[in-house]
């Protein structure tokens, strides 16, 4: 009996210091930098999915400009991605609140660079199109769970920071890609797509670096103590999301041809201008953090739209391409905070064990914004111009400012 006893007792030891062995090598591996770096560079795949394109948009519509709709078909290929995001990132969510992250993100990854590149090889409009449709379904989920794990992985200050970092990366991503996507571009069309394979790369990388959450074991164990869904704070963040994209995507889809009105300005112009802005949100976004200590939820939006609606206006009212320039780094200012302070407001407000499906739902909403972008503009373009759009998009924006700068002011007096 005192030998059995004796082998109990050192079993339970030895469970016991493998147990902390596991909590331990878990927590170094959050502080990790590999995995941070993973998490950012997939996040940033998701800005690539539109912006490596970008510079070629007006070669490739040139390329089939025999074919019926081709200035239509390529402004879809730069947003048919988003419909497809939209359509399939809330089951997404679903399916890894259910059956785990990275088994999911693993395979979008294998997709991504699929649907990807597949531009490099085919000359079809329509295969293009295509194919541009699995790199959405891939991006729905890669998006998806990025998100979701700096959520499960992060709290507090650290997911505040870490959601800044996010939204560089994902800056940052966009100047390297637009940029490298010019250049290509001006080699020929078809060569920006192969930028699309480094999903490969990060695809090996999420052995090593990435872990499945064990928040996913305990949603059974913890299910009884679900918070409180508020309803009205999601529908609000949703729309707000919707609406910023709906905005933001003039920049790629109707820069370009804004731009190329000036037969001197070539293709990597086009690239290094979109990323001016893009570098200007990106900067913005590093001290997302501070900022965030500094301003509420709320504040942060009125500044957001205050900055994008400035530099809309400023690209819409004045002339030259130094303007344009100017008027987009403004905007871009804007764009730094719009979607750290949609993410972590939203993984802030969802339930642990619902938050994968809440962001799927937040994607839906801000890649139907990016896909409804060039059909909520195309009748401003075709009826005026497309200096107008920037002019009518800008108010609007100017006019979500005032209303979040409004409720801010609401709940300070209703707190007194």
């Amino acid at each position: 009996m005192l030998q059995q006893k004796y082998i109990i007792t050192f079993e339970n030891r030895i469970l016991k210091r493998w147990f902390k062995l596991i909590e331990k090598q878990t927590a170094i591996l959050v502080k990790s930098p590999w995995l941070k770096i993973t998490l950012l560079l997939t996040g940033s795949l998701t800005v690539m999915s539109g912006a490596v394109i970008t510079a070629a948009i007006p070669d490739i519509s040139e390329h089939f400009a025999d074919s019926r709709n081709a200035d239509l078909y390529s402004k879809l290929l730069l947003t048919l991605p988003s419909l497809f995001i939209a359509i399939f990132a809330p089951f997404a969510g679903r399916l890894i609140d259910h059956s785990g992250r990275l088994k999911v993100l693993r395979w979008a990854l294998l997709l991504y660079a699929i649907g990807g590149t597949s531009g490099f090889f085919l000359s079809n409009i329509y295969f293009l199109l295509a194919g541009r449709a699995l790199l959405g379904i891939a991006v729905a989920g890669i998006m998806t769970i990025n998100t979701t794990l700096i959520g499960d992985y992060f709290q507090g200050k650290k997911r505040s920071n870490f959601m800044g970092w996010q939204g560089a990366f994902m800056g940052f991503g966009g100047v390297v890609f637009v940029s490298a996507g010019g250049v290509l571009a001006d080699i020929s069309w078809h060569w920006p797509f192969l930028v699309y394979s480094v999903s490969l790369v990060l695809l090996l990388m999420s052995w090593p670096f990435l872990y499945e959450p064990a928040l996913n074991k305990q949603i059974k164990a913890i299910s009884d103590k679900k918070r409180q869904v508020k309803n009205k704070k999601f529908l609000l963040l949703f729309t707000t999301a919707f609406f910023g994209m709906l905005f933001f995507y003039l920049v790629p889809t109707q820069i370009p041809f804004l731009l190329r009105q000036n037969p001197a300005i070539e293709s990597s112009t086009i690239g290094f201008t979109i990323s001016a802005s893009v570098l200007a949100g990106a900067l913005v976004s590093v001290v997302y953090g501070k900022i965030r200590t500094w301003l509420n939820f709320h504040q942060i939006y009125v500044l957001t739209f205050l900055l994008m609606g400035t530099g809309y206006l400023i690209t819409a009212f004045l002339e030259g391409y130094s303007m344009i320039l100017t008027g987009l780094i403004v905007a871009g200012l804007g764009t730094g905070m719009l979607m750290p302070n949609t993410n972590l407001w939203l993984v802030t407000l969802a339930p642990p064990e619902r938050r994968g499906s809440m962001v799927g739902v937040l994607n839906t909403a801000v890649y139907s914004g990016q896909f409804l972008s060039p059909v909520f503009a195309y009748p401003f373009i075709y009826f005026f111009s497309i200096k107008i759009s920037f002019l009518i998009c800008g108010c609007i924006m100017l006019l979500i400012s005032a209303w979040y700068f409004r409720e801010d002011l609401i709940i300070k007096k209703n707190k007194i």
